[in-house]
């Protein structure tokens, strides 16, 4: 039994040296601060429901995006792609296709979406959208 009792925290003491180097986590600069977009319509479907809005976006202005969600086996996740444009003025308009994974928490669904915009930028996106709300959120987080 002392052995059992023995092995077992030698076996958790093991697992959480090994985890230990974790806990710093990913550390992203913001590429801007965060931004209220109106949800302009959603489409449900049986396979992929699809999401669009429009609002203003710091460095890439008046943004228009439309999110795909395709489910998962559960209902409650599934992959997302898309694509958004960034009018600046009217010679400059960015364009960024993403994709990444979605899921539901009750009526919150939140996106986690790699974004690659002509510019170069890289970024990846966090977007909090409570379904019995009009707007959505998405915080803009700097990979390249």
């Amino acid at each position: 039994m002392i052995r059992i009792i023995l092995s077992t925290a030698l076996l958790i003491l093991t697992h959480t040296a090994i985890a230990g180097h974790h806990e710093s986590g990913l550390n992203l600069m913001e590429r801007q601060p965060a931004a209220v977009m109106n949800v302009t319509s959603v489409n449900l479907g049986a396979e992929v429901s699809t999401i669009t809005v429009e609002g203003k976006m710091g460095k890439y202005g008046k943004v228009y995006a439309t999110y795909h969600l395709a489910y998962g086996p559960s209902g409650t996740d599934g992959s997302s792609s898309g694509q958004g444009r960034g009018v600046i003025d009217a010679d400059t308009v960015f364009s960024g296709t993403f994709n990444g994974r979605w899921s539901r928490k009750g009526a919150t669904l939140t996106l986690r979406n790699v974004v690659d915009v002509n510019n170069g930028d890289k970024n990846l996106d966090i977007i909090t959208f409570d379904t019995r709300e009009d707007t959505l959120t998405v915080q803009a987080y700097v990979l390249k």
